[in-house]
């Protein structure tokens, strides 16, 4: 599809959201604390950066907390965009750890070799919250590209629960066209450290323009990376969209109706195949891509809770 179209696309949609708008405050100044994950996995050939801990931010009070969520981000962001998510779980009793995968945030100098390293940096994060919550239920929140990250950890980790939101099994056909797609791949083939500017902006990740303004002046945002990081997450893709997967633990899936950057009907299609002992889906049709900057959030969030916090209370009365 051709970039006018793309553009007919977003201006629908930002018609639509004119009046569909709801008030609600994403505010994103930092109100968590900062703290360092001692890396456990074996060092991936080629990696630097090695001995320094892995910077992540935690909301709550884990001696007080009901339930833990361990938050992966997506391509371009970093642990700062779930803020205010973390904020509200965090006054539902539910305490949130999120960290920067390699490559992203303050992590963006840390060169990624292959896929396995966003895996072990997951792995890490997830063994770091057990010992920090013991033995209460630890929920696996993924985004975009953080939910294939999520779904392939479950061969190494068994949470109580994942949590998928807009999940990047593949990109949506206007934004990543097959020329694009093509030339990324023969890039990173020929000359992998070439850089690659994502095809997408802020406008097509929220509809709040204070968001907007804020994304557009973060620092630490990454909408440029090695054309090596995109074949990994091809990689990825493609083992997360292709493999027929049975789940040790509940899943829930959240998509956006006005959707620009992934493809929902891949979504649908791969969670129609995941058998997991429960499964439940729900899609926002006003919503935008990025779900925890879109004003459905405290919806989402009540959603999300109550499923965490009745499964804990299944496997409490299981125990």
């Amino acid at each position: 599809m051709c970039k006018s179209s793309v553009e007919d696309i977003l201006s629908g949609i930002r018609s639509y959201n004119i009046v569909q708008i709801m008030p609600i405050d994403i505010n994103l100044t930092p109100t968590a604390s900062f703290v360092g994950i001692n890396r456990r996995s074996k060092p991936v050939h080629g990696g630097n950066a090695i001995a320094n801990p892995i910077p992540a931010r935690t909301w709550g009070l884990a001696p007080d907390c009901r339930a833990a969520a361990l938050l992966v981000h997506g391509l371009g962001a970093h642990s700062g965009w779930y803020e205010a998510l973390g904020r509200r779980l965090k006054v539902r009793g539910i305490f949130a750890l999120a960290y920067d995968q390699v490559g992203f945030g303050k992590r963006a100098g840390e060169e990624l070799w292959m896929k396995q390293q966003w895996l072990d940096d997951l792995k890490d994060a997830y063994e770091y919250l057990r010992e920090t919550v013991g033995d209460k239920p630890i929920f696996i929140i993924g985004n975009s590209m953080g939910a294939l990250v999520a779904l392939k950890s479950m061969v190494n980790t068994t949470p109580s629960g994942l949590v998928m939101f807009s999940p990047g099994f593949d990109g949506h056909p206007a934004t990543f066209p097959l020329s694009y797609k093509v030339k990324t791949l023969l890039t990173a083939l020929l000359k992998p450290d070439t850089p690659i500017t994502l095809p997408y902006s802020t406008d097509q990740i929220t509809r709040d323009p204070i968001v907007r303004g804020w994304l557009n002046n973060d620092v630490d945002a990454r909408m440029t990376v090695p054309a090596r990081m995109l074949l990994e997450l091809l990689k990825l893709t493609e083992e997360a969209k292709n493999t027929g997967r049975k789940l040790p633990s509940p899943v829930l899936m959240f998509t956006a109706g006005q959707e620009t950057i992934v493809n929902n009907q891949v979504s649908e299609a791969v969670f129609a195949r995941l058998v997991a002992p429960r499964k439940q889906k729900h899609h926002f049709p006003e919503a935008w891509h990025d779900l925890m900057f879109d004003p459905v959030l405290d919806e989402l969030v009540d959603i999300m809770a109550a499923w965490m916090l009745e499964i804990g209370r299944e496997k409490l009365q299981v125990s």
